[in-house]
């Protein structure tokens, strides 16, 4: 740098030799920019400023800048001037050492003292500015050079340079500006300020002192540099430099007001301008009167502001002003000039006077400045907030109003120029009386025509600065507020149409229309959004209603919008969905950006994907919708809301109740949140719930004819971004509050009954997901009235009950005969010819019944829903609890004559003698964090006695925060804020007074808990204390008794009282913010230590349950069963059981006692009746007994809410009943429709025991059993698949066998042929799986009816036609597990359990089919069983056949086959179907081996054997057997009529194997018929068969070879029969040595050699 500054010095005296040269050369002037901008950049780092001020150039440079003027460049000189300006800019702790050393400042003044007279002053002016700004830049770092430069001189020679700028021009007023700033900085630099001399005669208040500081830090403190400008002015005649000094002096005096006065009290500067004026230009004269008019109005502001922080200082000087009279002559002056406007120009009202017009003069009179004066002392009056304060400022008010002057105000508000002082001051006003100052705005709102939209504006943001303070909102609401904001929306019809509707409207813009639409909502969201009442005031009133209609009537939304277009798949262009369920599309916070973003015109260049064009009033419509979702939201930054930080509104809470006080309800300001800059909604506010209702009841008509499908896709992405926000339970819950389902059903029909609209499926999501957690029955009602299904029309249900026919048009004369009569069924498809019944409910509706109905979370019953409860949030306002007042009351014997709260009439005694039990539902959504300290206080019981403040806490139950523990506390422990609380100091004692249980494990998030503490009372003031968690006891524990006396007492007075409260939740005592959530469910205590079966019970009775445990009804009992007795109730709260109410009514309806404990906790006043109280009665009020406590208050507003859950299964119970279900299922006329209508059969039963008990009543089950079998056709597996779970023995929760639904296993399980009907072939697995194969097995035992033996039988068979089923049935079955294992007593179930057949199996696991083949022998004399038989073997046959040629062959199975055998051998041939059985027994296996011939079942042991057994001869003793003569004269055995068939069959099958089964096979068919004999077979048995079969095999042989010689059998064939022949005649050898057969030997030996013959 030092380099590049020895260039620029280099270049300074080449153009002092050739300047003549370089001064026009292009190529210097270039290379000297360059230099110079090169050096103003590293002048920039102050590590080159240090080694540039230590150079000797710099010194050269600043000297040779103030000499040889005459020989110095122009440009050069303008460039020195830069450089050494940013050197001085940038002082380094080296730049004063170093030019004072060089003695740089003396040197320059004495070169510029020296100067010829003939220099320009503009040059002059130029290189002062440049040298003399390192004295003002360095005076900061060293005063040093300022000292310098007062010692040498310097100002004569500021002075002789003034003199050298007479008749500048304003081309070169530049350098003269700069000198004259350079000047008026130097008059503030020095050590000391000026002062004011104090001349104080008078007597003052003891320890007045005066010396208030006067200045900020910018007074005046160098006199001579202010002479020299003051003087220069007083010399000079030229006009500019005249103006331009006073332009200076301006400046000096309002960098601090203060300056004016000790520059007039030192050397009264204006007086002596004003002396001088009358010589100066006429430019000057203008310029000094608006300088004197600036001091008129800012300096006297000053003495007012002085004299107000006085008066705010000293109560003396309040009362000097006030007897003084100060204030009245001000207003006085006020109201004069009032007058005089009024006057000028007035149209007459009764209310506040208006002014049309005024002459200019009264403005040039001093009204202004007077009205002004006014306004600032009044504004000052507020800037400080001490104690005396508010004691002046109402004396102001007082005033105000005492003379008069609110009406003289009103006149300045219909004035441009009065009307901001005006506001300011009402503003100020209002901070004292807020409803005064509401009552002028609305008015003024409410009377002012459409064309003064100015006053509107400024009338709307004074109103919203003053909501800012919490004593104005509930001003805003008694003044009308609500209605005359509402007023302006509605008066602004069709502003926002295209083009706007109204001259108004059409000259004011577009954009600014929609800033004053906003401006009014957003007053209206503030005084909602922070203030509980008005919130209320809001809902309760119909406000909202008000406002959609307002906002519909603006233009921009579509009057005729498209409702009642017809959606068909033709012309439905709903965009399909994500994996995700989200919109595909633009989410709709990227419409807003849209529709936010300035219209500008897109280049061509561009290669973004192009954004579609919004048109005007669509865009409008994104931009309210955004709005209102910001609303329900309360998603406001701090500046929109301008709110202030939350450590300024808790200091301003502070100040107006004190340090111990703390605010209530309804002057609690919610937290603030920021805007999300994502699509992911955020949780919902309860006070604003109702703007969604807003938005759904516009979102029909957000629609535009100028591009449709734009206007549906942004239809599709505000109902996507709608249905985000009910994905969490809490927003559900919030919505379902804010009546959501309501608004859907009435706004939205055509929507929710057209599948094919493109807002059906989300719309109608919404609603499904509101209904799941609550529904109202007319609202339930109507959702099943959409589209006016069966007689639900207006017109045809008026008919129907005025006795018409809905069918008939015409009404002939006469007398008419009202006949109600039958006109439709609902098993009857309707047509569309039938006009008079409206169509069947249809599927879309349906399927939302099953997603309304549903579960959605688990439940520890299978009939249980959640309970109604009160959700306490930590993370919102770190408060929130409910408050019981007068628990108890324990009266001194002579304080009979003191009022007591509750209900009832004697005391109720604390703490019980007996013990106490305390039984809640509590769920814990999400546990504190580990930097929180904040537990889960499910109960605290305050008490204290009279005539002391201090109350003590005796019993309390809480989770740890820390460990998630249970613990339980009878410390006697001083209620206060818990940076107070200390653990009392108590006596040493053997026993605890707290207890500890763990049990963090045991709580599930998400999840419903009962939790049981019974303090049983001890001996010695101890108690035994059990813990139950959900039913199961979770420890045990000795501990410390509530002792009797609260605190220290151990005795009480006679006359004193103590009064006993309970506290459920966090009190705002005890406020800590923290992440914890939870809900608390009915609760109960009970002067009484429960057993452990009566906790059970409790807990069995589940979260639904409401009443007092007195007439409870056990599973198995038909008595009723009782707890405890009724006066032993202390109470029972339920938030099912409550009511929205006020203090004032507490007081009309219970007691004053209960209603001052209830408004203190909450922070109002008594008498408040405005206030909402959410009361959760008592339910054990009616109760005889001692006094009982009138319910539970609900305490805080933010982060507190409840709910009372009502199911749309709850809804049937009110529109017929399980009835209408049935007719769902009636009147389904596909599988889907029949599906889905079973689906919410099930729903509504599982979640609803009244409807399971109305099912029964009714015989629904029965009648859903005929139902589905009229359907049968329909019936799928999914349907299946739901029934069996309605009948279903199982419970899912445990795994155990527990008939829970008797009627329906009963109706659809037990009716054997509505199952014939309802199962098809491809649901059999389904039932099998379900039921298991033993269920069908006990309808075949010997005791069992025919007819039932026969569908059993059936049903079996049916079922086993599947390969796997038959597997599974052959594996084994265990006998009469399902029966066995059910507990319901039942006429069908025992008579299946008394002849258990579990004898038949030695083993628990037997074979099926040996088990049925064992139940079948004892129903072989039944004709109904071979019935059963015949019409499955025919199917079989008909499927095998069907089959056979599509199909690969499956295998027969093996043990049917032998249990039909066996059942042919075990009949008894008399009936003649008995005869003829067994012919078609044999008769179907002859088909059956003709299809399957190879099958191997013919040569199964099992089938071969059971085949034998048929014809084997019966035992001779038995005298079933005789003798008969055979052809030869041989005795044998006499064959039946039944035996031919089988012995045929069995020809046939010996004839087959003799041709195709090879003889090395070990199981060749004659091999296993001539080994099969009985275990008790004689002998002469024995040779009988095997004689009779050889005989039959003999005949094969014969007959084969004589077919072989007429007809040529293949090869193949005729090697197996020659061996088969082998076979056949070894066998024939060893039966005939063996001497088993019978017959001739010769033609033994005859069949052998001719055997021989044919083989050789």
């Amino acid at each position: 740098m030092v380099t590049f500054f020895k260039h620029f010095i280099a270049c300074r005296a080449g153009s002092n030799c050739h300047s003549s040269l370089f001064s026009v050369s292009e190529i210097n002037q270039y290379f000297i920019s360059v230099f110079v901008q090169v050096l103003l950049q590293l002048c920039r780092q102050p590590v080159h400023v240090e080694r540039l001020v230590e150079t000797q150039e710099l010194q050269c440079l600043i000297i040779g800048l103030t000499s040889l003027w005459d020989q110095s460049s122009t440009s050069w000189r303008h460039q020195a001037s830069r450089i050494l300006k940013a050197v001085s800019a940038a002082a380094t702790s080296n730049t004063v050492p170093s030019l004072q050393g060089k003695n740089c400042v003396r040197i320059c003044i004495q070169n510029l003292l020296k100067l010829h007279a003939d220099v320009s002053g503009p040059v002059l002016a130029e290189v002062a500015v440049a040298v003399f700004s390192f004295i003002r830049d360095t005076y900061d770092l060293n005063p040093a050079l300022f000292i310098e430069f007062d010692a040498n001189n310097g100002y004569k020679a500021l002075e002789n340079i003034l003199n050298c700028e007479e008749g500048v021009t304003e081309d070169q007023i530049q350098p003269v500006e700069e000198l004259l700033a350079l000047i008026a900085s130097f008059t503030m630099l020095g050590k000391t300020e000026l002062k004011v001399a104090l001349c104080v005669s008078n007597p003052q208040p003891p320890g007045f002192k005066f010396d208030p500081p006067l200045t900020k830090g910018s007074a005046v403190k160098n006199l001579p540099a202010f002479h020299l400008l003051q003087g220069s002015l007083l010399r000079s005649k030229d006009s500019l430099l005249c103006c331009q000094i006073l332009h200076t002096l301006q400046t000096i005096w309002e960098r601090d007001t203060a300056n004016f006065f000790l520059l007039e009290w030192t050397v009264q500067s204006m007086a002596q301008l004003a002396t001088c004026m009358l010589s100066k230009p006429a430019p000057v004269h203008k310029l000094f009167f608006s300088l004197l008019e600036m001091v008129r109005l800012l300096i006297l502001k000053y003495v007012f502001c002085l004299l107000c922080r006085m008066t705010v200082h000293s109560g003396l000087l309040t009362e000097v002003l006030s007897d003084g009279g100060l204030l009245e002559l001000l207003l006085g002056e006020l109201r004069r000039r009032a007058k005089i406007l009024r006057k000028a120009g007035v149209v007459s009202a009764p209310g506040i006077p208006t002014v049309i017009k005024y002459p200019q003069s009264l403005i040039i009179n001093g009204f202004c400045i007077m009205f002004l004066i006014v306004h600032s002392l009044v504004t000052c009056l507020f800037s400080s907030l001490t104690p005396n304060f508010f004691c002046f400022l109402y004396f102001v008010l007082v005033s105000v109003r005492d003379l008069g002057m609110i009406p003289y105000i009103k006149i300045f508000l219909d004035e441009d120029q009065y009307r901001g002082p005006t506001l300011s001051i009402l503003e100020q006003l209002a901070e004292i009386n807020p409803e005064e100052f509401m009552s002028i705005a609305v008015g003024a709102l409410c009377s002012s025509t459409q064309q003064e939209l100015a006053l509107k504006r400024d009338l709307l943001q004074s109103v919203r600065k003053v909501l800012e303070s919490p004593n104005s909102w509930e001003a805003f609401r008694r003044a009308g507020g609500f209605t005359g904001l509402l007023s302006l929306v509605t008066d602004m019809e069709g502003a926002l149409s295209d083009p706007p509707k109204g001259e108004v409207w059409r000259s004011m813009g577009h954009q600014s229309v929609l800033d004053f639409l906003f401006l009014t909502l957003h007053i209206l969201a503030l005084a909602v959004y922070l203030h509980t009442v008005n919130s209320h005031h809001f809902q309760a009133g119909g406000l909202y209603e008000r406002l959609a209609e307002a906002l519909f009537q603006l233009g921009c939304f579509n009057i005729e919008c498209p409702e009642n277009r017809t959606w068909d798949g033709e012309n439905s262009c709903c965009p399909m969905t994500t994996e995700n369920n989200q919109s595909p599309g633009k989410s709709f916070h990227q419409f807003v950006e849209l529709a936010q973003a300035p219209v500008t015109p897109s280049s061509a260049g561009t290669t973004s994907q192009p954004q579609p064009d919004l048109p005007v009033t669509l865009r409008t419509c994104i931009r309210l919708m955004s709005y209102l979702d910001q609303f329900a939201t309360g998603t406001y930054s701090p500046l929109e809301l301008n709110l202030g930080s939350e450590d300024g509104c808790d200091r301003d809470k502070e100040i107006q109740y004190g340090p111990t006080g703390h605010e209530g309800a309804h002057f609690e300001s919610p937290p603030v949140h920021s805007s999300p800059v994502d699509d992911t909604p955020g949780r919902l506010r309860k006070t604003a719930t109702r703007a969604i209702r807003v938005i759904m009841t516009l979102l029909p008509s957000m629609f535009t004819t100028e591009d449709p499908q734009l206007s549906l896709e942004v239809q599709f992405s505000l109902a996507y971004h709608i249905q985000a926000m009910v994905k969490s339970e809490p927003n559900r819950q919030i919505m379902c509050e804010g009546g959501l389902v309501s608004t859907l059903l009435a706004h939205c029909q055509s929507i929710l009954t057209s599948p094919n609209h493109p807002l059906h499926l989300p719309v109608t999501r919404i609603l499904e997901k509101l209904s799941s957690q609550a529904i109202t029955h007319t609202d339930f009602r109507k959702f099943l009235c959409l589209g006016d299904p069966l007689m639900c029309s207006p017109i045809k249900k008026s008919m129907l009950c005025q006795g018409e026919d809905p069918s008939s048009t015409d009404n002939p004369s006469g007398p008419s005969v009202k006949v109600l009569k039958r006109t439709f069924s609902l098993l009857k498809p309707t047509t569309q010819t039938e006009s008079s019944i409206g169509p069947a409910i249809p599927i879309h509706q349906i399927i939302s019944l099953v997603s309304m109905t549903s579960p959605r979370t688990f439940r520890p019953h299978r009939v249980s829903t959640s309970p109604a409860f009160v959700e306490f949030d930590m993370s919102e306002s770190g408060y929130g609890c409910l408050f019981l007042p007068s628990l108890a009351t324990v009266k001194g014997v002579t304080a009979d004559s003191i009022s007591i709260g509750g209900i009832g009439g004697d005391c109720r005694g604390f703490p019980p003698t007996a013990g106490l039990s305390y039984s809640c539902w509590f769920q814990i959504n999400r546990f504190t964090s580990a930097c929180d300290s904040h537990p889960i206080r499910l109960l605290s019981v305050v008490r204290h006695m009279s005539r002391s403040e201090q109350q003590y806490i005796c019993l309390s139950i809480s989770f740890s925060a820390c460990d998630g523990c249970l613990v339980i506390s009878t410390e006697e422990e001083a209620l206060t804020y818990l940076d107070m609380m200390e653990p009392e100091v108590a006596s040493p004692t053997s026993l605890p007074t707290s207890l500890r249980f763990r049990c963090s494990s045991m709580l599930v998030p998400g999840q419903w808990h009962h939790l049981v503490v019974v303090m049983a009372k001890d001996v010695k003031k101890s108690c035994l204390v059990s813990t139950y968690l959900n039913g199961k006891a979770m420890g045990t524990g000795k501990m410390k008794y509530i002792q009797p006396f609260p605190g220290h007492y151990a005795s009480m007075d006679p006359t004193a009282v103590i009064d006993v409260y309970g506290l459920i939740g966090t009190p705002a005592l005890w406020k800590e913010h923290a992440a914890v959530v939870w809900r608390v469910g009915p609760c109960y205590m009970l002067e009484e230590a429960l057993s452990p079966e009566a906790v059970g019970v409790i807990y069995t009775q589940g979260t639904a349950y409401l009443g007092n445990f007195l007439a409870l009804r056990n599973t198995g009992e038909s008595h009723s069963l009782r707890l405890v007795p009724e006066e032993r109730i202390s109470f029972g709260i339920n938030p099912a059981i409550s009511t929205l109410t006020t203090v004032a009514q507490i007081r009309e309806d219970y007691n004053e006692v209960d209603c001052r404990l209830i408004a203190k906790e909450m922070g109002i006043t008594s008498r408040d009746n405005s206030t909402p109280v959410f009361l959760v009665r008592n339910i054990s009020q009616h109760l005889s007994g001692t006094a009982r406590t009138i319910g539970a208050a609900l305490i805080g507003h933010f982060g507190v809410r409840t709910f009372t859950p009502s199911s749309a299964a709850n809804g049937f119970l009110y529109v017929g009943g399980p009835a209408v279900v049935l007719s769902l299922v009636a009147m389904a006329p596909d599988d889907s429709s029949l599906y889905a209508a079973v689906k919410v059969l099930l729903s509504v039963l599982e979640t609803n025991s009244v409807m399971q008990e109305e099912m029964i009543r009714i015989n629904g089950f029965k009648l859903l059993a005929f139902l589905l079998k009229m359907k049968s056709n329909i019936v799928s597996y999914r349907t299946l698949q739901v029934v069996l779970h309605l009948s279903s023995p199982v419970d899912l929760s445990s795994g155990s066998v527990y008939l829970h639904n008797l009627p329906a296993f009963q109706a659809l399980l037990c009716d054997l042929e509505s199952m014939m009907f309802l199962f098809p072939t491809s649901q059999q697995k389904a039932l099998f799986d379900a039921l298991g194969s033993d269920w069908f097995l006990l309808f075949l035992q010997p005791h069992i009816h025919p007819s039932t033996v026969k569908l059993g039988l059936a049903l079996l068979t049916h079922f086993l036609s599947s390969p796997s089923q038959q597997s599974s049935f052959r594996d084994g079955v265990v006998p009469a597990t399902l029966i066995d294992g059910m507990e319901e007593p039942s006429a069908i179930m025992d008579n299946l359990r008394a002849h258990s057949w579990s004898y038949e199996c030695l083993s628990t696991t037997c074979p099926g089919f040996d088990v049925l083949q064992g139940l079948l022998v004892r129903h072989s004399h039944l004709p109904q069983v071979y019935e059963a038989l015949a019409v499955q073997l025919d199917d079989v046959l008909q499927s095998f056949i069907d089959s056979q040629e599509n199909t690969p062959a499956e295998e027969l199975c093996v043990e049917a086959a032998v249990i039909l055998l066996k059942l042919l051998n075990m009949s008894d041939p008399i009936a003649s179907w008995e005869l003829q059985l067994p012919a078609s027994v044999m008769q179907f296996f002859c088909l059956l081996h003709n299809l399957r011939p190879r099958d191997p079942v013919w040569a199964s042991p099992e089938f071969l054997h059971a085949l034998a057994s048929v014809v084997h001869p019966l035992d001779s003793s038995e005298g079933v057997a005789d003798t008969c003569e055979t052809s030869g004269g041989e005795k044998a055995v006499k064959c039946y009529p039944t035996r031919k068939p089988v012995c045929d069959f069995i020809r046939i099958l010996l004839m087959d194997s003799l041709l195709n089964v090879s003889a090395n096979t070990h199981s060749h068919p004659l091999v296993m018929l001539l080994e099969f004999s009985p275990d008790d077979a004689s002998l002469e048995q024995k040779q009988a068969f095997q004689t009779e079969l050889l005989d039959s095999d003999e005949e094969n042989n014969t007959h084969l070879n004589s077919q072989d010689s007429k007809n040529h059998s293949p090869e193949r064939q005729m090697g197996t029969l020659m061996e088969n022949v082998v076979l056949f005649s070894k066998a024939l050898l060893q039966k005939l040595y063996s001497g088993t057969i019978l017959g001739d030997s010769e033609s033994l030996l005859n069949f052998l050699a001719d055997q021989i013959v044919v083989v050789r």
